[in-house]
């Protein structure tokens, strides 16, 4: 591998450990020669795969939802991808932000960003909201609920018998709904960092977004855009789509 897949592979680790990441990564490199091109059309074609799933969940979490719907970013960013969800807020959360190490990341603290709440209240919530994440225990919820934040939480797979799931109520087995949420991970590489910390700009809290490797924006940008540019067919219900992305796992 040269020096730009390495830096992909080092970004992978972070996500999903230094095994499973460099298995995927190098897996990926084999199949594609290290060709970026050939990688970037791969990830447009998961993309597209994803379309349909993804359609299914967002129809979900409508049907579900109650006040306004807040997708939580990085890791539910590709129901962001969706025109229906464009009116939708976008919310940087992860577990570093809210006082929660990050085992996998290696990112540690123990405090809670002191601009939390009024980041929450500036993008609108600050009452009663729905909060859409892939998932799957809940870690973060547990301590937003602690600082008095009120919403509903809506996941893509849960583990917290507390929370309801996408993959759950389509009655997706526990194995496969883990793989499906890990492959969440692999098919959507996250174009920024995780943000571990907001900053004021112009009497605002703005989120300090710091770019991903190069090739995981790459990547992450053309599975994107397969999922965006996807017409879904309605004969593709959510359980076929789950049934042919398993077939791919």
């Amino acid at each position: 591998m040269n020096d730009k897949w390495r830096a992909y592979c080092h970004t992978m680790s972070a996500e999903l450990g230094s095994e499973s990441a460099e298995a995927f990564v190098g897996s990926l490199y084999r199949q594609t020669k290290g060709c970026v091109e050939t990688a970037a059309k791969f990830f447009y074609q998961l993309g597209g795969q994803w379309s349909p799933l993804m359609s299914g969940w967002a129809n979900w979490v409508r049907q579900n939802a109650e006040g306004p719907i807040a997708i939580i970013l990085r890791d539910a960013k590709p129901l962001a991808a969706l025109k229906r969800t464009a009116s939708w807020e976008k919310l940087y959360l992860n577990r570093v932000i809210c006082g929660i190490p990050d085992e996998l990341s290696g990112d540690s603290s123990n405090q809670q960003d002191p601009l939390l709440k009024r980041y929450l209240s500036q993008n609108g919530c600050s009452k009663y909201f729905t909060f859409v994440d892939s998932g799957c225990y809940g870690s973060v919820v547990l301590e937003l609920h602690k600082l008095g934040v009120k919403f509903k939480p809506l996941f893509f797979f849960s583990k917290n018998p507390n929370i309801r799931g996408f993959l759950n109520e389509l009655e997706v087995p526990l194995t496969h709904g883990v793989i499906l949420n890990d492959s969440l991970e692999c098919g959507f590489p996250h174009i920024y960092q995780r943000p571990t910390e907001f900053r004021k700009k112009d009497e605002k809290v703005a989120v300090r977004l710091v770019c991903a490797d190069r090739l995981s924006v790459v990547f992450g940008t053309a599975a994107m855009r397969g999922v965006r540019e996807t017409k879904t067919d309605p004969k593709i219900t959510p359980v076929i789509a789950v049934q042919k992305l398993l077939s791919f796992a």
